[in-house]
């Protein structure tokens, strides 16, 4: 059972990490040389806290390879699409195309049939 709350803990960082980048990347600027880029970056904790969620993530994915196959966790990833598709609604207003929910359809039908398979 642990080894299934691990694979979710790492889907749902890499959606955490993703909101805060987003979140971050709305009220920085991109003008000026690399360095003034750097340093907004440096100095925004969306963004400190948006890595640090991906490397958090990464380590937990590490478990994950290792206490499944690589075919089925990187299948199962997939539902990130349907989580990251909620949070676009829910934190950041957009709007989502019926095109695009029929894509996330076939996407959750076909993991659905390989873990099925």
């Amino acid at each position: 059972m642990i080894k299934y709350l691990m694979l979710f803990g790492s889907l749902s960082l890499t959606v955490v990490a993703n909101t805060l980048l987003k979140m971050a990347s709305k009220s920085l600027s991109f003008e000026g040389g690399i360095v003034s880029v750097l340093l907004g970056y440096l100095s925004s904790q969306l963004i400190i806290g948006g890595f640090a969620a991906y490397a958090l993530a990464a380590v937990v994915w590490v478990y994950c390879l290792s206490a499944f196959d690589l075919s089925y966790v990187t299948f199962v990833s997939s539902v990130q699409y349907i989580l990251i598709i909620a949070v676009s609604i829910l934190v950041f207003q957009e709007q989502i195309s019926m095109m695009k929910w029929s894509g996330c359809a076939f996407i959750m039908i076909g993991v659905i049939f390989w873990m099925k398979g």
